[in-house]
């Protein structure tokens, strides 16, 4: 699983701070993901903490030129160049500010 920290972007309608993105099928020159992502709010005691229900959940399928441009030097690793499309298909940002997943 790659999870990815993302800056909520108000405009596309998402309040989206994680995406984790999950291998769904494979197939010769094509794949699919599951998308998630979860967004965190103020609790009753004042505390941020992440929903437990995700605010969007859709499939990433990567073939064409999304497929032939997934080359060594697309990024930095695999797991970055499926995060990079994963995060933009939502519209949103990767944080690099933050250093790792929560896994609350």
């Amino acid at each position: 699983m790659i999870e990815v920290n993302t800056k909520p972007n108000p405009e596309a309608g998402l309040n989206v701070s994680k995406v984790a993105i999950s291998l769904n099928s494979a197939a010769e020159f094509s794949m699919q993901f599951n998308v998630v992502g979860w967004g965190k709010f103020t609790n009753a005691e004042g505390q941020e903490v992440w929903g437990s229900t995700p605010l969007v959940s859709t499939l990433l399928k990567v073939d064409g030129d999304a497929w032939k441009n997934w080359t060594p030097d697309a990024a930095a690793s695999d797991a970055d160049y499926i995060a990079n499309l994963a995060v933009n298909a939502l519209g949103l940002e990767i944080d690099d500010t933050v250093v790792a997943a929560d896994s609350e």
